[in-house]
């Protein structure tokens, strides 16, 4: 799974042993479970997302309660995104194995495509929007938002893919065992 060289620091082994700790693997042993895990953190940053940027429209406390509870919820479902990964993006390069350096490699070249994408799309708008004759203090908050919004897309994208990305580990049983002949 992971290679051990001589560089390897003791916080190297420790965030190694985190991120592959055997009690949180139940949560996330099927794909539905890890499908499940990535949407609900999916919702739990854009519920705090909105509760950081709404407070810039409404002057009302409730946003700021809606990124409190978001927030506690963010904090596991994230914890069970890198066990899931083992740790994919989080640990340093060298405790990787071959493998797992083309599998980040692979996730971040996605994400980058998909985030520039978006940008893209985002600039697009925005531009269309200013030629229709929308001033820039019209424009202020979107573009403010729109900027919050595509810098978390950024930071969190690789996360999801590779949580999606992980296959479901083979069965402990015996699958090469004779069948029973009775």
């Amino acid at each position: 799974m992971t290679t051990t060289r001589s560089n390897t620091t003791r916080y190297d082994t420790w965030m190694l042993k985190t991120m592959n700790d055997a009690r949180t693997k139940r949560y996330h042993a099927t794909r539905r479970a890890r499908r499940r895990i990535v949407a609900a953190h999916i919702a739990a940053t854009a519920v705090a997302a909105a509760g950081m940027v709404t407070p810039l429209a409404v002057s009302s406390p409730w946003p700021l309660v809606a990124l409190l509870v978001a927030g506690l919820a963010w904090i596991p479902l994230m914890g069970l995104l890198n066990s899931m990964t083992r740790g994919l993006l989080e640990l340093r390069p060298r405790v990787l194995d071959e493998r797992q350096l083309a599998e980040r490699g692979t996730v971040h070249a996605l994400a980058y495509r998909i985030s520039s994408s978006v940008m893209a799309a985002a600039l697009l708008g925005f531009y269309a929007a200013w030629l229709t004759g929308a001033g820039l203090d019209a424009l202020a908050a979107p573009l403010a938002t729109a900027g919050f919004g595509l810098l978390v897309l950024h930071w969190l994208l690789p996360h999801w893919i590779a949580a999606l990305r992980v296959q479901d580990e083979p069965e402990d049983d015996e699958p090469w065992a004779a069948p029973d002949p009775t």
